[in-house]
Formats: C-alpha cells, structure tokens, sequence
C-alpha cells in the first residue's frame, strides 16, 4: 500500500485497487455463481435482490450444528483463493495488522428488477446515529483510527467486482471521510429510492469488472439503485482485527476442503491471541468435538433408517 493510497484511504474511507483478479478467475468465479443460481428453487430464484452467503449471524435452518452459516468458501475454486489473495493482503495488512480474520462473506446480484433502496450506514466515532444499523456507540466492531503511523479498523470490506459498474448505473455509493465524523448523518440523507433523490454528498464508485473496492465499514456507505441493463455482481468478503467479530457463527476451516495454513489461520475465530498457540489447541479441540457430533449423528440416522426398513418389511409380511 503505497503513500498515495494510505492518503485516499484516509481522506475517503475506501479505495479503488484496479485488476485485483485476472480473466481466469473472474471467469471461474462467474462460472460457479451461475451454476449456483441455476440450482436454487424458483422460490429463491425470484427474491430480489440475489444473495449468496451471508453475515454469519444465523445458522442455515433449525437442524444445522452450531457455528455454520451459509458461506461461499463452500463454493471453491477461486472462492478460497480470495481469503488471502496476494494482490489485496498487503491491504489488509496495512489497514488491520498482522494476524487479521475473515469475519463473513456474501454475493450481491443487483439488476433493474432488483428493487433496491439507498439505505446510507455506519459512520466515524458512532456518528451513524440511534438509528444505524452498525450500532450508534463509538469502539464497537466499527471504527476508524490512524495514529502513530499505523492504521487501526474494525470490519473491514473487500468488494469484488466480477462486472463493470459506471457511476450512472448504481451500486456502491458512500458519503468520503464519514469515516471520522463527529455528528450524526442528517436522516432526510439516509435513504434514497431512486438515484434522482441521492444527496450530492454521496460518492458513487467506478469499478471495473476485476477490481476490488476496499473500504472501512465505519464510512457510511450503502447500495445506490440499479437503473440500467445488466447486471452488478458483487462479492463481499469482510475482515477484521483478530480480537474483533461481526457475526457469531465463526468459520470451522475443517468444512471447506484442503486449505493453505495461511487461509485456516485466516479463518480463525477471534481471540485476544489471534492464530496463535495459545488459542490453536482449544479450537483444534472444538473441530475434533464437532467431527466426532457430526459422525454419531451419521450413525444414529442410518440406524433409524435399518429400524424403519425392517419394520417395514415386518409390516409387508
């Protein structure tokens, strides 16, 4: 992160990274995303707008075990290689220090029939305001310091986009240097149902299809309206510092296929230690109790279901 863009993000609150992802994984990632949508029920096909993943504040449904929650490293492929991809690391590095975490990951699809509103939140030092859906109280799991020549975030957002957005189109949008504001934003500001109504003071982003929009969650921000053909599709993947957490249901690195040692630290659940020692052996531990859950569970489903042919059988004769 050179001195220019430690200036831009610290002046906007978000920057711009150009050609963050090559043509092969673009295509990989669309590829999977399509494959995806063609397998969802027509229910879930037609909400609007699309949503792959999630914040990891609830679990899938009533049956699944503790601490999962629909993800896109279920996904593979390019999906697990953007846990620590090379060229935004050093970002993340710089904007939250070493031993960072992957908090959640979603997909946006937003399109003319999506029916999106403006809804601006987050904001420096609580400015967000009662009403913030990131909460009002300042040194939460949403904030923004430099000092001593280091910067110190809470969520932070990387927002890859896998198509082109111009400014007239929709998509990210959010109000530059929110980030340190002191007062709360203004409420007639906060949404906005069609572009025509968008305060002046909001910044909508250009990104072109492969570049990665990074950008504090302490900056008020949100999604502008979609108002042209095509379609944006937006992959969200949000970090934070290893002691700090967004959602409750943490990642277990032992669902998601074979892994580098840097994702699955990446992956840790959140500690004052981070991926460290300390911490290593109590979540090994805890992934070793869940494996043994999920295998008794196996286990007494293919006996109930040995019990239910065999009363059946009964019941035939």
């Amino acid at each position: 992160m050179n001195d220019q863009e430690k200036y831009l993000f610290d002046l906007r609150g978000y920057l711009v990274v150009n050609n963050v992802l090559t043509a092969d994984q673009i295509e990989d990632l669309s590829d999977r995303l399509e494959g995806q949508r063609k397998n969802r029920d027509s229910q879930q096909e037609n909400k609007k707008p699309e949503i792959f993943g999630s914040d990891r504040t609830v679990i899938r449904d009533e049956s699944a075990p503790a601490w999962t929650a629909p993800s896109l490293l279920e996904w593979g492929g390019t999906y697990i290689d953007l846990i620590d991809l090379p060229t935004i690391a050093p970002y993340l590095e710089t904007l939250l220090g070493t031993g960072y975490r992957l908090d959640h990951d979603y997909l946006k699809i937003e399109n003319e029939t999506s029916g999106h509103t403006l809804y601006l939140h987050g904001g420096g030092q609580g400015a967000g305001g009662p009403r913030d859906i990131v909460g009002p109280t300042d040194g939460g799991q949403c904030f923004y310091r430099y000092n001593n020549g280091k910067f110190y975030n809470g969520l932070v957002a990387v927002a890859f986009e896998l198509n082109d957005v111009s400014p007239e189109s929709g998509g990210f949008a959010c109000v530059p240097g929110s980030h340190k504001m002191n007062f709360p934003l203004p409420e007639d500001w906060r949404i906005s149902k069609s572009q025509a109504t968008v305060h002046q003071c909001v910044d909508r982003v250009t990104a072109n299809a492969g570049d990665a929009i990074i950008f504090t969650e302490a900056c008020s921000h949100g999604t502008v309206p979609w108002e042209a053909g095509g379609e944006r599709r937006t992959i969200f993947y949000k970090y934070c510092p290893h002691a700090v957490t967004w959602g409750a249901c943490f990642y277990n690195a032992d669902n998601y296929g074979e892994l580098t040692e840097s994702q699955r630290a990446i992956l840790t659940p959140p500690s004052a230690f981070g991926p460290h020692e300390h911490t290593a052996g109590i979540w090994k531990r805890a992934q070793a109790e869940q494996a043994e859950l999920h295998r008794l569970r196996r286990e007494v489903a293919e006996l109930r279901a040995e019990q239910s042919d065999r009363l059946g059988t009964s019941a035939d004769s």
